[in-house]
């Protein structure tokens, strides 16, 4: 098993100064490499930094890095994590040898945190004139304009989780549906580009903000005419903002459905049960193909000694497929756009029927008059069987 914690303490001390802590940015500085010095100077984009010599490249930093609108834009982009943690500096240093470097790497390539490495500690530590340039910048209009930012943040990135790719308009009139202090296309222009300075889940491409994820299923205009003339699914505020967090799925019914039968008949390890649904879930929301979904019980050694059992299982994660929101779907699920009026040719995406009974291929029979299994409504016959 990996050891994690041992791994972030050797990414820290990598990254640490190895001595004793100092609180006072000009020493602090002094104690850096010119090479470390000359890379927090590009960062700031320093003009003439080439030819600085040590000490004029301290002397430029101290100003660059207590500079109010320099410091007020990198904190507007800090995420939550690192806002909270930048909060809790600002009271001393904090000594944790497991602390993930990503927690506070935004702070330490900008000269406003330092990390030592001493007695076998490490520390992160706030300089003294970095807490005297936020105390001046911490007002009422600071905090208003940041939660403003962090607001759009979490609305870009529940669209892009939601949706795959929105347009910038859509996300406005979604923002305006769901909140009184309104948001115009050019605010929302300003703030993804102050999001975009540093790297995100998302990008812009083509008029869309688009989910990293995308570039996976090919390229951006197969994905939106694949999408073409799809209405939007669009939540209450908030179910919408609960998909900022990458991880977060609705738990329906057809999931849990999957997971009783699971638990009752295969599996009686809960927590490999857990992370299977998981797996199942986001199996189907990416539309891999069954046989994909069906190696996620493979590899876990949960087999099917039937074909009852492998039959029952095709007929549950069939279900789940068709209740999974897709981008394709524009956040619907398969049995949602079948109820709604779509353009001809735009057919919710159906579940493939194959699936491994003891390492063996076997097709899920479906008689040419039933129900197709996609969920369409029509006849096999009429649909899937042609």
């Amino acid at each position: 098993m990996i050891d994690y914690n041992s791994l972030y303490e050797q990414k820290n001390i990598q990254h640490a100064i190895i001595g004793d802590i100092m609180t006072r940015l000009p020493e602090a500085l002094r104690s850096l490499t010119k090479a470390r010095l000359a890379a927090l100077a590009s960062e700031y984009g320093a003009a003439g930094r080439s030819k600085m010599n040590k000490e004029d490249l301290v002397d430029a930093l101290v100003q660059y890095i207590t500079a109010p609108d320099l410091l007020e834009s990198f904190l507007y982009i800090a995420s939550p994590q690192e806002w909270k943690l930048f909060e809790s500096l600002v009271n001393g240093p904090i000594q944790n040898n497991t602390i993930p470097y990503g927690d506070y790497c935004h702070f330490l390539d900008r000269g406003l945190v330092f990390s030592y490495f001493t007695d076998h500690k490490f520390y992160l530590v706030m300089p003294d004139e970095v807490k005297a340039a936020y105390a001046a910048l911490n007002t009422e209009t600071f905090a208003k304009s940041r939660a403003r930012r962090q607001l759009v943040y979490q609305y870009i990135l529940a669209a892009s989780h939601l949706y795959g790719a929105i347009q910038p308009k859509k996300l406005v009139d979604i923002f305006n549906e769901q909140n009184s202090e309104q948001l115009t296309e050019q605010e929302l222009d300003r703030y993804l580009d102050e999001f975009l300075a540093r790297e995100q889940v998302f990008y812009y491409e083509n008029g869309h903000i688009v989910e990293m994820s995308v570039e996976e299923k090919g390229d951006l205009e197969t994905f939106l005419h694949n999408r073409e003339g799809k209405p939007f699914y669009i939540p209450p505020k908030s179910e919408f903002l609960k998909y900022a967090d990458d991880q977060y799925f609705e738990m329906t019914p057809q999931l849990t459905a999957l997971k009783k039968y699971v638990s009752e008949h295969l599996c009686k390890d809960q927590q490999m049960v857990e992370y299977l649904i998981d797996d199942v879930q986001l199996a189907c929301s990416m539309e891999a193909p069954l046989q994909d979904i069906i190696y996620e019980f493979e590899r876990r050694d949960i087999i099917f000694d039937t074909m009852k059992q492998a039959e029952k299982v095709v007929s549950l994660i069939t279900d789940i497929h068709n209740h999974t929101r897709l981008w394709r779907n524009a956040g619907h699920t398969a049995m949602e756009l079948g109820e709604i009026s779509v353009p001809s040719g735009q057919r919710p995406t159906k579940a493939p029927f194959q699936v491994l009974v003891n390492g063996q291929i076997a097709s899920k029979k479906i008689g040419r008059n039933e129900p197709c299994p996609c969920g369409s409504g029509l006849k096999y016959k009429k649909c899937c069987g042609k």
